[in-house]
Parts: structure tokens; sequence; C-alpha cells
């Protein structure tokens, strides 16, 4: 079929390139069919003409002549001599200019036409054919090739597998020749690339196309991930991945499941590939969210719930104003995502035994908690500032507000006793609390004060109030009248209260009742007063007390004065040891101090400051193992006060011989009797200085020098391995001795052992000669050794070592 196709192709491409040799002399019509687009060229020749010469024309479908094209011009149908020859060319064929095309001759007078019928035909071309198409794995899919043309072109299908095959019908394909190629049963070696060929059997033209099959595969979702998790904080962000699988791979469609219209869903996300992107997570977001993944196989669905958690906000909490003994309510209102928790506290003291206060929290939805506090019968203790302070899984907020309880002046106490006396200035104090503020009203009442008297002070009172409108009224006495009794009203709109001050005389305290010494030192000694049973006026604050040395004291009337506090340890110090004093006390109020009680005398003790400490150590320069060192003393004798502290002084040296580096001296205070220098530093002496001190002083000095040598020398073994090791050393070291006494002079402890029996036998045999008279014959004796002479030679015993020794020779 292919060939018959190009064979039949040839032909007409060639016929409509004709040449007619000669003048024709009779009608003729030929038909010829041109594919639109393309070019025709027909010529018209007469190679024997008219004696008249050559008669050759062309007519167009109108019956138009067609004239030969001149210079410069251009026409899509014209017409040109070219070899003898009067052709006919169209650039560019097409239906609308499709017809009967004729060539005219005259020969011997006669008219002949040659018509040529030149139809435009349109070449089979595809339609709705994709070069890429899917089909879905496990189904009967189509793969659509259609064509169009003059006929209904003849289709065709090869596929590849290692060059085209033909395919026909069969239990596998099915050809429809109108649409494509029906794939039945489709599986994955299905895919492919298909050979779709559609042909025009008449005028024999055919195209193709190469169809690629992709076998695809429904969509599968893996899962939807929420990054960072599907439960986010409000102003976050979150990032939703629909992960799925499928081929081709799958596009997305994001929506939110929501009860309202989809058309009022406010989107909040941007799409990012196969993904959904929140940059900054409002409450709404919460929800279910779908996602569909779809290709051409079909689509699949999965959802995901997100839970946005919102922080706590008091929407509610409003400063509150009521009148004393009605109902009040205290609102505290919170929204959050958890549902917050809220608490609630009072800033006064809460009494328990207060009646009619409830505190209640309520649940209003499952975002909003509100507590509240209700007050059946609000008291002025109730005001003050409250607190909520709500908190959820997110965060934890509060607010303050205040309670405002309107009611009459209270005072905290109704009466009052102040003391006073000449020249004293008296602070009268009206203070109270009040809300709103109270206006105040001062009236006195004197004892023993005529009615002129009264109204006179009165006057003076409202001159004060005028001049210091606080709760606070100066009165300076400077005479008797003025004691009494002050009476303040203070007054506003819910009430009024009364406040009586009564102002006596006071006095300076009597003489105190006894006096004991507790305990004396050399420097110090230590009183008990018992202070006077009754003071009419304020009440004892302290004593004072003036003292001197027994040989100073009826000298001058200028004496060292001191004053303590009460309740406070009664201690004069800086004395002198072992002398005598004379004191005497007084009891001190606001007026003054009282009268002197009797001289007392005493006597300090003798000075007793501690031994010198004594250090740990026999020599006077000690090397330091490393950059820090524990040091010890002895504690010393001490027949006086207890030791309270040792003081250390270090300082650094260039040479041991040179003064002290002053900028480099540091001092240390220690309880014990050891201390541990740190951070000494390497190649440095230290001079020390140590000094005991007790309450009576210090002690002398006791100095020592340090050095630190360049690097760490701490040992590394323990002082019992040490002291073994140098046992150990020493024996070596003594045998070696001893082995080199043998050697060299058979002498020493092993010379000894050997040679204990054979130096005995020739001691035996010196004293047997003795015995007979050898030391007359130049034989002497002295100390530890025997010395003879015999004949020439001369012999000495050493009787420690048993040797004997002689002029030439020892035995």
């Amino acid at each position: 079929m292919m060939g018959y196709l190009s064979y039949l192709s040839v032909f007409l491409l060639l016929s409509s390139f004709r040449v007619y040799e000669s003048c024709f002399t009779e009608e003729e019509t030929e038909v010829a069919k041109v594919k639109s687009g393309s070019s025709f060229f027909q010529e018209c020749r007469c190679d024997e003409p008219d004696p008249k010469g050559k008669h050759l024309k062309w007519f167009d479908i109108n019956d138009q002549e067609i004239v030969t094209l001149g210079p410069g011009t251009k026409s899509n149908i014209y017409t040109e001599w070219l070899d003898g020859a009067f052709g006919l060319y169209i650039s560019n064929v097409t239906k609308s200019i499709s017809g009967e095309y004729k060539c005219v001759t005259i020969y011997n007078g006669q008219q002949y036409t040659r018509t040529f019928n030149v139809e435009a035909y349109d070449p089979p071309y595809f339609v709705n054919t994709a070069e890429t198409q899917y089909v879905v794995n496990g189904k009967d899919e189509l793969v659509i090739c259609e064509a169009r043309g003059e006929t209904d072109p003849f289709m065709s299908w090869h596929k590849n597998e290692d060059g085209f095959i033909e395919i026909s019908d069969d239990d596998k394909y099915e050809v429809i020749s109108s649409r494509g190629l029906v794939i039945k049963n489709v599986t994955k070696e299905d895919s492919g690339v298909y050979k779709c060929t559609a042909s025009d059997l008449e005028t024999g033209e055919g195209i193709d196309r190469d169809i690629k099959v992709v076998v695809t595969y429904m969509p599968i979702i893996d899962g939807l991930i929420a990054t960072p998790q599907a439960t986010v904080v409000v102003g976050g962000s979150l990032t939703i991945e629909c992960a799925a699988n499928g081929m081709p791979h799958p596009k997305y469609l994001w929506r939110k499941i929501s009860e309202v219209e989809p058309a009022d869903v406010n989107v909040t996300w941007h799409e990012i590939a196969n993904s959904i992107v929140f940059d900054s997570v409002v409450a709404n977001d919460r929800g279910v969210y779908e996602c569909t993944a779809f290709n051409e196989a079909g689509n699949a669905t999965k959802l995901i719930s997100i839970d946005v958690l919102v922080p706590p906000e008091i929407t509610e909490f409003n400063n509150v104003t009521v009148i004393e003994g009605q109902t009040a309510e205290i609102a505290c209102r919170a929204t959050g995502r958890p549902r917050p928790k809220i608490i609630m506290s009072f800033q006064g003291e809460v009494d328990d035994d207060i009646k009619g206060v409830s505190w209640n929290e309520l649940n209003a939805s499952d975002t909003e908690t509100v507590f509240q506090v209700n007050l059946s019968q609000a008291l002025m203790i109730n005001q003050g500032f409250y607190f909520c302070i709500a908190s959820n899984d997110v965060d934890v907020t509060n607010e303050t507000m205040y309670l405002s309880v309107l009611h009459k002046p209270y005072f905290e106490t109704l009466s009052e006793t102040l003391w006073a006396w000449v020249g004293k200035t008296v602070n009268l104090s009206c203070e109270h609390e009040a809300n709103p503020s109270s206006q105040i009203a001062w009236r006195f009442q004197g004892n023993d004060v005529s009615t002129i008297e009264q109204v006179e002070i009165n006057k003076i009172l409202e001159e004060k109030i005028k001049n210091h409108p606080g709760q606070f009224l100066p009165v300076v006495i400077d005479q008797p009248v003025f004691y009494g009794n002050y009476e303040c009203s203070a007054r506003n709109e819910y009430g009024m209260s009364t406040k009586t001050i009564t102002l006596r005389e006071g006095f300076v305290p009597p003489a105190i009742r006894n006096v004991t010494i507790v305990e004396t030192t050399p420097t110090s000694a230590t009183f008990a007063i018992t202070g006077p049973a009754e003071v009419n006026g304020p009440e004892v604050i302290g004593f004072t007390a003036e003292y001197d040395e027994s040989n100073n004291y009826n000298i001058t009337d200028i004496h060292i004065n001191r004053t303590w506090s009460i309740h406070r340890p009664y201690k004069v110090d800086k004395l002198k040891p072992n002398t005598t004093y004379y004191i005497k006390f007084a009891a001190v109020n606001d007026v003054g101090a009282g009268q002197w009680s009797e001289t007392l005398e005493f006597i300090t003790l003798e000075t007793l400051v501690p031994d010198r400490p004594e250090w740990a150590t026999e020599f006077e320069i000690l090397l330091a193992t490393s950059d820090n060192q524990r040091l010890s003393w002895k504690v010393p004798e001490n027949n006086g006060d207890p030791i309270d502290y040792y003081a250390i002084r270090y300082c650094s040296l260039l040479d041991p011989a040179l003064d002290v580096q002053e900028e480099s001296c540091k001092e240390e205070i220690v309880e014990t009797n050891e201390i541990q220098l740190t951070d000494l530093q390497y190649n440095t002496t230290y001079r020390l200085e140590l000094l005991a001190h007790n309450s009576q002083g210090n002690s002398s000095v006791s100095q020592l020098l340090l050095f630190v040598p360049e690097g760490d020398l701490s040992p590394v073994l323990s002082a019992g391995a040490i002291i073994a090791l140098s046992v150990l050393a020493v024996f070596i070291c003594l045998l070696l001795l001893d082995l080199l006494l043998l050697v060299w002079r058979k002498q020493g402890i092993i010379a000894t052992c050997c040679y204990k029996k054979k130096n005995k036998r020739k001691e035996d045999t010196l004293r047997s000669k003795d015995k007979k008279g050898l030391l007359n014959n130049g034989e002497s004796s002295s100390g530890d050794s025997l010395r003879h002479n015999s004949g020439h030679k001369e012999y000495e015993y050493d009787k420690k070592t048993g040797v004997i020794t002689g002029k030439h020779s020892a035995v």
C-alpha cells in the first residue's frame, strides 16, 4: 500500500509539469490535481507554427487573458516565454483559483483550445491529536488520532519495538479509523511510541505522527504533613504539604472545609508546588483542610485538621466604684485557645471570716472564661487593687483594676494621749481614711481654763487650720493653758467621725532603780540597768552614763559620756587596763535625761594578749610544692581572752635580702590555725607574717619565708611510699659500700663475717705468746691495738676489725 501511494504521488507531480511539443489542432481537456499551497507550471508549445507565425495565448478561469509578467511586477498567476514555449505559472495554488485554464492557438486561420482543469486539494491533516497521551493502568483506553482531508483518510498504526511494527485488530488492539486506537486492559508494557498514519488514496498524500503513550496511575496521597506541626500558635508560620505519588505527577487542589459558603472563606494562604503556606497564622485558620491530588488517571483526597492556639487576652476587667454596704461585682473576662484559666487575687489582706464574698470561675464558651468576685455588702476593707492572671498553654497575661468603696471617715483609734512640755511643738494628728475626702474641724477643751481662754485658743486653732489644711495640726507649747483635750471631726457626704486627743504635760524620768556590773575586761565593762518604775511623761527610750578615771573624776567636771538606746548592751570600752573608774547613770526620755544615780566604782583587768604563734615547721625557709600551699601553726598559749582570729600578711620579694614589694602584699583573716594560700607565683619568694588576736590585743609577729620554685613539685607518691623507697635506697647504698670495702680493704660487715673464724684463731695465738713474755721482746699494747716487733718485721692487730697488718704484708 505504501509503495502504491508513493508511485501515485510522483506521477501526479510530474503531470503538473507536462510540456506540449507541437501546435495542437484538436480541442483537448486535461485535469490536474494540485495540492493546496504548492505551485503549478504548464507549457504550451508550437513547433509547427502557422506560416503567418506563432499564435499562443493563456486564459484564466474567468476567460481573461493572462498577461506576461513585466520587469519589476509581481503576480500569483502569470505567463512567460521560455525556450520557445509559452508557459503558465501559478505560484500558490488555492481552491479559490481552481478551475479551467486555457491555452489557445490559431493554425491556418482555425482556433484551437487546450483546456487544463486545475483542481486544488487539501492534503490530510491531524486534528485533536496530542503528541503525548495518557492512558490509565488496568482500563481500556483510546489513543486519539483524528485526521481530515478531501476524502476520509485511511488510518494505520505502528508501534516502535526495536523498529515500527504494524498494528492490526486483535485481542489487544482495535483500530477505530475515525477516532484512533483502542488499547485493551492497559498495562505498564503498553507505554511507548506509536505511529499514526493518515493517507489520501486518491491523491496519494500521506502524513504520520509519533504519539508517546504514557501509562498513568491514579494519585495516591501518602499523607498530609504539617510543619512545624498541626498545632500552631497565632502569628507563627505553617506549611501543609500534600505528599502524593502518581503517573504523571499529580496536580493539587486545596480547600478549607467550612460550614460557610466557599465564597465566604477568607483564604490566608498561598500555594507553592504541592504545599500551602501560611506566613502568619490567624485564629480563623483553625479547621479541616482538604488536598485533592489529580492527574489524567483520576484523583485522590485526604484531610488534615489544624488547631490554632491563641494566647490569652483579658477582654474585660474594669474599675468599679460602689457605696459602702451595697452589692458589687468584679468580673475578669479572658479569651484564648485552649480556654484560659483565670486566677484572681486581692492586694490587701483577705479575711476568711468576712461573709458575703464569693469567688467563682465560669466557662462562658470553649474559648472564653469569666471569673467573678461578688460582694453582697461592700466594706472599706474590700477597697484596693485586684489582679487577674489569665494563662493557657501558650502564654500568661495579667491586668489590674481598682475597687473604690465610698465611705464615711474612719479613725484608726478614736482617742489618743500625747505628752508635751514647754517649748515642744506637737503635731496633733487627725489622720483618717475617707472616700471621698472629708472636711476637718478642730475644737479645744482645756483643763481649768476659763471660757475666754478657750475661745482665744479655738481662734488660734482656726487660724492654724487655714495655714495647715492637712490632717496634722502643729501646736507649740509655750504656756500651760495649751494642755487639755483637742477634738478632731472629719465629715464627708457619707457620714462623720470624731477623734479626741488628750495633751498632757510630760516630765523627765526619775532616777534609775539599780545598776550592777555584769563583766569587766582590761579594756571594757558591761552593766545591767534597772530603769525607773513609773514615768510621768514619755516612756524611757535609753540611758546615759558619765565616767572617768578615779584620779581625774574629782578634778574636773568634764567627763566621758556614753548613751545607749533601750535594750542594747550597756557597755563602755576603750578603757585602760588595771585602772579604777567612777561611773553614774541616768534614764532618758523625749523630755530629757533624769537625775543621776549614785556613783559606781569598778576596776578593769590586766592586759593579757596571746603568745606569739609558732609555724608548724623547724625551718626558716619553706619550699612550696605548688602554687597552692597549705600552711599551719601551733595554737599559742593564752592566759587571757580566747583568740578570736589570726592575721596573715604575705608579700613577694625580688630577693630575700631586699624589702618587700608593698603593692604585692595580701592579708588574710582566719579563725583556725591553718590557711590555704592560692595563686602563688612560680619562682618567687614570699615573706609571711603571722599574729594572733584576742580582745586584749595582738600577739607579736612570727615570720616565715616561702619559696615557690619553677613548676609544680607536688609529690606523685604517697608519704608512706616515699619513706619505703628512702629506706630501700639507704639499704642498697650501705650494701654497695660494704662490698666495696670487702674488695678493697677486706673490711666491713661481710668481711667480718667471712674472716671471723680465721681471725679468732690468730688472736688466740698472739695471746698465748703474750703469756710467754713476747711483750718483753719489743711488743707493745695501746688501746684497741697491739703492736709487735719480731726481728725485721713489725705487726699490728686491730681489735675492732680483727685484722693483723705488717710492714710488708697483711695476714
